[in-house]
């Protein structure tokens, strides 16, 4: 599969911490020598603070399902 890159994605990664420590830092040099990346990035940044906050809480019987799965994954390992 074939995949492309844009300008914003890879901003995008550096947003959200997903880019490797060598490619952060030259994303950040990027972004402080380019001043039209730059009100990209803050862009960015402006939309992510308005985005809601959510959190994710499984219930309790995914919970027991995970735990059982790896139980009987664990003994089935030991055999």
């Amino acid at each position: 599969m074939e995949e492309h890159y844009t300008y914003e994605s890879t901003l995008v990664q550096f947003l959200y911490r997903e880019t490797p420590a060598s490619e952060a830092a030259a994303t950040a040099d990027w972004i402080d020598e380019d001043p039209e990346l730059q009100a990209l990035y803050l862009e960015l940044m402006l939309a992510k603070k308005q985005l809601p906050k959510v959190q994710f809480n499984p219930s309790p019987a995914v919970l027991d399902n995970i735990l059982q799965y790896s139980t009987k994954t664990a003994l089935e390992a030991h055999l």
